[in-house]
């Protein structure tokens, strides 16, 4: 029976949050370990001696977003254009295959999800509204149709972080208000905040002034590349401390997938992260000592965002942003997931995006 409470970064009422089996099996977890490299040294054969703690669940998180891209070509490339986020299916596209394929929101952390428990994790899952309107604008939110895990990884404590390996922190981040943590360089945060739904009727005694600010939101601070510009702020979704399960999810998928519109079904898109060279390591963070640059690893090495959207493919590292392809063709859109991606779609499935919106 724990002992203690932590005053910090807890669930609403102390809440703890129990273990719960995983559907994966143990080989099918070392396969995911081997993945995703993390270091054989930091676990045991047996992976059911596993011990959680937060640096192994920051470790486990950070190689997760640099082996998996955020993307959704099932969406424009295959005959049936859906997401399919059944753990089964999830396990052969991403963890089985050579593809170097990955998934969007539902499919990336509900692997984890699966994942982190099997290796003892207590964790249950969450799901956050997302945010479209630009940096600096006051939020419209969508309906549910973001997923987040919160997660426990202290043993004895009821310490709560949250994790979200498909677009939110690249590290877990205290449930906490304020609690602020770096982005994929020094240049950028991602910073917890509480708010109220801008329509919500709740309130916490009558006639207060502002309804009961239930809410958590993400918000994203980026330095601009021009030193004579502040910091913009964009909040990337709100989200609540409820748990969602099975059926929470299938219904969310089915709205993002089956709604034929919005920035998935228009666009093709894809995110990965990778590991920054010492030199552009030096470049984005020149008060760095040789000493720092040699302790460096995966849990504190700033990272470089790729991104493909429409027909441009940039590379952001620290404050720059920079186009290293353009395409004009399907074929030169499957080129260059190949290249900078490590995402084969075959020639022939080339066919199934054509007359659709989001074809070049």
């Amino acid at each position: 029976m724990p002992s203690r409470t932590e005053e910090r970064g807890q669930l609403r009422g102390g809440l703890w949050i129990k273990r719960t089996p995983s559907v994966y099996t143990t080989a099918q977890v070392s396969e995911w370990l081997a993945k995703i490299k993390y270091p054989k040294i930091n676990y045991p054969d047996d992976i059911t001696s596993f011990e959680p703690s937060l640096e192994s669940l920051t470790l486990l998180a950070r190689l997760s977003i640099t082996t998996f891209p955020f993307e959704n070509t099932p969406m424009h490339y295959t005959a049936d254009h859906t997401m399919d986020i059944a753990y089964d299916a999830l396990y052969d596209r991403m963890v089985a295959s050579s593809d170097g394929r990955g998934s969007y929101c539902f499919g990336l952390n509900r692997l984890f999800f699966q994942m982190i428990k099997a290796l003892g994790f207590r964790v249950y899952a969450g799901a956050g509204r997302v945010n479209e309107e630009p940096p600096n604008v006051a939020p419209i939110f969508h309906a549910f149709c973001h997923m987040l895990l919160f997660v426990q990884p202290i043993e004895g404590s009821n310490k709560t972080y949250v994790v979200d390996v498909a677009a939110g922190p690249v590290r877990p981040i205290l449930l906490e208000e304020g609690e602020m943590v770096m982005g994929a360089s020094p240049s950028e945060h991602h910073l917890f905040t509480r708010n109220a739904h801008p329509h919500s009727s709740l309130e916490s005694y009558p006639d207060a002034q502002g309804a009961e600010k239930l809410e958590w939101r993400l918000e994203y601070l980026r330095e601009s590349d021009d030193p004579e510009q502040p910091t913009s702020s964009r909040v990337l979704y709100s989200f609540v401390e409820d748990e969602f399960f099975e059926a929470d999810y299938a219904a969310f998928n089915y709205s993002v997938d089956g709604l034929h519109a919005g920035l998935f079904w228009e666009n093709v898109v894809c995110t990965k992260f990778s590991f920054m060279t010492d030199a552009e390591v030096r470049a984005v963070d020149p008060n760095l000592t040789p000493t720092d640059l040699a302790l460096l690893t995966p849990l504190n090495r700033h990272m470089v965002r790729m991104s493909l959207a429409g027909n441009k493919v940039r590379r952001h590292v620290g404050r720059e942003s920079t186009v290293v392809r353009a395409v004009g063709t399907e074929g030169e859109r499957a080129e260059a997931l190949r290249e900078f991606f490590g995402i084969g779609i075959k020639k022939k499935d080339l066919k199934h995006i054509e007359g659709r919106e989001a074809e070049l």
